[in-house]
C-alpha cells in the first residue's frame, strides 16, 4: 500500500476515523474479503510503503521478521545543507521531549537508535538521502538528521524556527521494503515512486534533469 502524505494510518485519539486503515478495510469489506492487519506505521506527513498482511498466516511470519529486525525499510528523504561523511550511521539514543512530546530528541536516556544514511545528491544547498533505520523509533530518521544538523525540508517541528519553509509537510518517504513471502521464503522487495511534491521540490534546484538527481530511479546498486 501506498499512504499519501497528509493521511493519519489508523485510529488514534486525535483521528478515531477517516484513517488509510479505515479506507483499506472498507475496501476488503465491500469485495467481500476478511480485515487485513496493518503491520507498522509511517507518520501522518510520511508518505510511501506500508504493509499489510491479508491472512494469519501471513501475519505471523511478517511479524516474526519485524521482530527479528529482517524486514529492511529504505526511505529517500531532502534534507537542508550537507553530510559528511557522505555514507555513515547515526548512532545516538532517542527519547520524547519532555518539553514537547510531538518530539523526539537525542538524549543519553533514551533507547538505542541507529540510521544509516547514504547522499545521493546535492544541489543548491539541499541534500537527497537514502536513509534505512536499523531501529524503530518514533520521528527516528527525522530527529536523526535534525541532530546531524540536516533536519529534513519542511520538518517544521525539528527545523529552527527561522528556517525557511522550503515544502509543506517533511521531505520523507518510504521508498522499498524488502522481506521474505510468508509461504515460500522467496525474497521479495516493494518499491513507490517518488511522490509529486518530493518532484516537485527537486524539479526547482535541477530543472528538468531528474535521472541526474534521483539515481534511485535506476540504480539497482542502492539495492544492495
Amino acid at each position: 500500500m501506498d499512504k499519501p502524505a497528509g493521511l493519519v494510518t489508523h485510529p488514534a485519539y486525535r483521528h478515531p476515523a477517516g484513517t488509510l486503515c479505515d479506507l483499506v478495510f472498507a475496501r476488503q469489506a465491500a469485495r467481500g474479503e476478511a480485515r487485513p492487519w496493518l503491520l507498522h506505521r509511517l507518520d501522518r506527513e510520511t508518505s510511501g510503503l506500508l504493509l499489510f498482511a491479508k491472512t494469519e498466516v501471513a501475519r505471523r511470519a511478517l511479524v516474526r521478521q519485524f521482530e527479528r529486525r529482517t524486514i529492511h525499510k529504505q526511505y529517500v528523504a531532502i534534507v537542508t545543507g550537507t553530510l559528511n561523511p557522505r555514507a555513515d550511521t547515526l548512532d545516538a539514543p532517542l527519547r520524547r521531549d519532555p518539553l514537547d512530546r510531538r518530539r523526539t530528541i537525542v538524549d543519553a536516556a533514551g533507547q538505542p537508535s541507529r540510521t544509516r544514511y547514504r547522499v545521493l545528491a546535492v544541489a543548491d544547498g539541499l541534500t537527497l538521502v537514502l536513509a534505512e533505520p536499523l531501529t524503530g523509533r518514533t520521528h527516528q530518521i527525522r530527529a536523526h538528521f535534525a541532530w546531524r544538523g540536516a533536519p529534513l525540508a519542511g520538518d517544521t517541528r525539528y527545523q529552527p524556527a527561522e528556517a525557511p519553509l522550503l515544502a509543506p509537510r517533511p521531505m520523507l518517504y518510504a521508498w522499498r521494503l524488502c522481506f521474505r513471502a510468508p509461504l515460500s521464503g522467496e525474497p521479495r522487495c516493494l518499491r513507490a515512486p517518488p511522490p509529486p511534491d518530493l518532484l516537485a521540490l527537486l524539479r526547482r534546484l535541477s530543472g528538468d534533469d531528474l535521472d541526474a538527481l534521483i539515481p534511485l530511479r535506476h540504480s539497482e546498486a542502492l539495492c544492495n
